[in-house]
């Protein structure tokens, strides 16, 4: 960890003077004390959960454009993710880290856009962000949405080779796009781009409302590399004052018989009560061509922000799979993934936890 904050204070010492004033350093620590059970086992663990640390500047070019870049380090283990599926592999340690773990690129500004090369979140994942009043803890509603029962990839990705689009404000409406042209990491070959994905979404945001759809298409996205797959979903969050509603479907579908299809349905509130506030959620997986493969998550959540930039949070969540499912604690931004013992396993969760933004 010192080696990484010694790399950063390196990098805005020799940052050119005119571009210092549009340079800042940032970050986020969320740490978390988890009591979990997977049906078999309980433990209890001390997780860091996406905590970072970043740097992110822009230039003036002229004509109306500005250079832009960002730089940003996961503070956790630098194989969390070691096959690049978007799922945590391993369990993230605070004190470790991966220089370029999270969103990482070189870019472009004006009034056309941005555009952004390098790795980056995708356009599908970014859209419904706002709708994840859970994000990053026990109750996370990727624990169910953008992955299939069992399936070694995920709808929640963040790709290196990574081109992005994301246009202006349009009276409350944006449009993104990215393409990641290879997804693997082997030497370049005939089937070097075989291997890839796009994804597109639109989101509109008026008042109190806001609203997302977006599709992605991933092509031979297992380990087998021989199958395609594609998602779509809605959703949106609507403030009624106080008290704020989400809701999303999403539709998963492979050319593999042991995917095939599959519908989720997610349903979120939040309600704030000065400093304080209280959260609830359901997640809801359909089974895909196969029976019992469904399941359902319920999470519950409290939090008080002690300031404008640190909160603390208490969350239970459970997870309760058909006969031949195994959701669990995996595929988020949660720190430390907790698998299901075994097909149709409950699995659940309590956790207390501090975030600080600077």
């Amino acid at each position: 960890m010192k080696k990484t904050v010694l790399a950063f204070a390196v990098a805005a010492a020799v940052a050119a003077p005119a571009a210092m004033a549009d340079t800042t350093l940032y970050g986020r620590m969320n740490l978390s004390l988890d009591f979990v059970d997977n049906d078999a086992d309980s433990s209890h663990q001390l997780a860091s959960n996406s905590s970072r640390l970043g740097v992110r500047g822009s230039e003036e070019l002229g004509m109306g454009l500005k250079g832009i870049y960002q730089i940003e380090a996961g503070l956790y283990s630098s194989d969390a993710d070691t096959d690049g599926d978007g799922v945590n592999d391993e369990s993230q340690t605070f004190g470790n880290s991966d220089l370029t773990a999270r969103n990482t690129y070189l870019g472009l500004a004006g009034g056309f856009g941005e555009l952004r090369l390098g790795k980056h979140d995708s356009a599908y994942k970014t859209a419904t962000l706002p709708l994840n009043f859970f994000a990053d803890t026990l109750g996370d509603m990727h624990h169910i949405a953008g992955q299939f029962d069992g399936a070694d990839f995920s709808f929640y990705n963040r790709d290196d080779n990574t081109i992005v689009y994301m246009s202006p404000n349009l009276d409350g409406m944006r449009f993104l796009a990215n393409y990641t042209t290879d997804k693997d990491d082997d030497t370049p070959d005939a089937d070097a781009n075989d291997r890839n994905a796009m994804s597109l979404a639109g989101t509109f945001e008026q008042g109190p409302m806001y609203l997302a759809v977006a599709y992605q298409q991933q092509n031979e996205y297992n380990t087998a590399r021989d199958a395609d797959a594609t998602g779509w979903k809605v959703g949106g969050t609507y403030d009624l004052g106080g008290f704020t509603l989400a809701a999303m479907y999403e539709n998963l579908d492979s050319d593999q018989d042991a995917y095939g299809d599959r519908d989720m349905f997610h349903l979120g509130g939040k309600y704030a009560m000065g400093q304080a506030y209280l959260m609830a959620s359901y997640s809801m997986a359909d089974e895909n061509d196969m029976d019992e493969t469904g399941a359902d998550m319920y999470a519950l959540g409290a939090g008080y922000n002690l300031s404008q930039r640190t909160n603390m949070y208490a969350t239970y969540a459970q997870v309760s799979n058909d006969d031949a499912a195994e959701y669990a604690f995996t595929g988020s931004g949660k720190g430390k993934d907790v698998a299901a013992s075994a097909p149709g396993a409950e699995v659940s969760g309590f956790q207390v936890g501090v975030a600080h933004n600077f």
